[in-house]
């Protein structure tokens, strides 16, 4: 409500009077209003720290480090006391540290390389060899003699006849019988057909060491790599695909145990299942590959870069020339596991002498023959943690079901590797690769896994690869 009067008309002097005085008494209440009211803002005020912030939080963050390294400090304590797993703790590891040990390790590699390199320089020889040629002008002049498969006496030899040596495997004719193989293979690297057609029909049916040869026969009748140029041409889908159908197993086992090497845990295990899965002729095969590709035998490798009861157990184990014949001794397996006893030593000659000469057979019924003597595993509880008892733990578990031991390692590359596990697959022998299928199929579905991993036209690849004495 407002207190303002309005004016208005008046009759007489006496009531304008009043009315005046009844405004003049308004506007004066209206300034004592005015005067009583607070025109000011009281200003906040903070209290002032007199501590230093910054300090303080230094100090926490330090104390914060040394808690967290004393509580490291009471776990490995912890874990050394315990002996659960004692390869945790290694001396050469509180030495320097793991990004040290890397760099320093990267430089040794280096090193050897360069040793590697000093070396095949220091030992090349000339490419002019007068004994070579005077063996070839000697083979030439017996090649003259043979024309057409029909033989002729030359002058000065009276009546005998010359014949070529025999050869033990006759590339020409492999070259022909699968000429259309690769006349398919190099049509499908010129775009001149679908390569994915073309797989289907050549190196999906083949068994690995027929694609290694047919690669191996590309390459000399049209001058090119065969992978690279199916790679080039087809999809990046198909990629993983080509180069597990395409790539030698020696080449990827050879890389997988020159990098263990460094490491004697990974070496364990990487030599002994090289060695051990191959047979006689692959076994070989791996050896003299490995020995052109590094420039050293594996023994020299073994014998420079490991050391202690592995190395010692390593060269035996890779000398043994017995190992994929099929006899085995049951007697023979009994009598070395009560002579070898509960305390025997690892570099023994009796107990290297079992794994240098005996079959795989033969090694399996001996492991059974330990426990069954003496109650316990060859090795001890307290020696797992060792290289060499990772070995002989790999050596008792795959022989005792191999087909089991590939389908779970097959399984577990599924899961972390596609790639490796597509070339697993292509390396393995159609009759095992059933047996795999049928292993795997007991706890997941294979078919099911690749299609929904792979592409609907790289799994129907994939899936005739494996399996490929069905219509499936």
């Amino acid at each position: 409500m407002s207190l303002k009067l309005d004016p208005f008309l008046v009759c007489n002097r006496l009531v304008k009077e009043e009315w005046e005085n009844r405004e003049y008494e308004l506007h004066l209440k209206r300034l004592n209003d005015i005067k009583n009211r607070k025109t000011k803002v009281e200003t906040i005020r903070f209290p002032v720290i007199l501590n230093n912030s910054k300090k303080a939080q230094l100090e926490e963050e330090n104390q914060n480090e040394i808690d967290r390294n004393a509580l490291y400090t009471e776990k490995k304590i912890k874990k050394i006391n315990s002996q659960k797993n004692p390869d945790i703790w290694n001396p050469e590891y509180e030495k320097r540290k793991i990004r040290e040990m890397n760099r320093n390790r990267g430089i040794t590699s280096l090193e050897t390389e360069n040793q590697r390199m000093y070396k095949k320089i220091k030992n090349i020889k000339g490419a002019y060899s007068i004994k070579k040629w005077d063996e070839d002008f000697e083979n030439h002049l017996r090649y003259l003699k043979f024309s057409e498969k029909k033989f002729y006496t030359p002058r000065g030899m009276g009546h005998r006849k010359l014949s070529l040596p025999e050869m033990k495997y006759d590339r020409a004719n492999y070259i022909q019988k699968n000429k259309n193989t690769l006349k398919m293979l190099n049509q499908a690297v010129n775009q001149q057909d679908r390569g994915d057609v073309v797989l289907m029909k050549t190196l999906v049916q083949l068994n690995y060491y027929e694609r290694m040869e047919t690669k191996k026969s590309y390459e000399e009748t049209y001058q090119s790599d065969l992978k690279k140029g199916l790679t080039k041409v087809m999809e990046k889908q198909y990629e993983p695909l080509i180069n597990a159908l395409l790539t030698d197993n020696n080449s990827v086992d050879i890389d997988k145990i020159y990098e263990s090497l460094y490491e004697p845990s990974e070496a364990a295990v990487v030599i002994v299942e090289a060695i051990i899965s191959r047979n006689s002729e692959d076994r070989d095969s791996l050896l003299a590959a490995f020995e052109t590709k590094i420039d050293s035998s594996l023994s020299s490798e073994i014998e420079s870069k490991l050391e202690g009861e592995l190395k010692i157990f390593l060269l035996s184990f890779i000398q043994n020339q017995n190992l994929n014949k099929d006899k085995y001794d049951e007697k023979q397996a009994d009598s070395w596991a009560k002579n070898l006893g509960k305390n025997f030593s690892y570099t023994s000659d009796e107990f290297l002498e079992i794994f240098k000469s005996s079959s795989k057979k033969q090694l399996n019924v001996f492991f059974k023959s330990y426990q069954k003597i003496h109650g316990i595993e060859l090795c001890k509880e307290s020696d797992l943690y060792k290289p060499i008892c990772k070995s002989i733990k790999f050596i008792q578990t795959y022989l005792n079901n191999p087909i089991l031991f590939k389908t779970e390692k097959i399984q577990k590359t599924f899961k972390a590797n596609k790639p490796e596990f597509l070339r697993l697959l292509a390396i393995q022998p159609q009759k095992d690769l059933d047996e795999i299928v049928k292993n795997y199929n007991k706890k997941a579905n294979i078919d099911t896994d690749i299609r929904n991993a792979f592409s609907q036209d790289v799994s129907r690849l994939i899936l005739k690869m494996v399996h490929k004495n069905t219509d499936e």
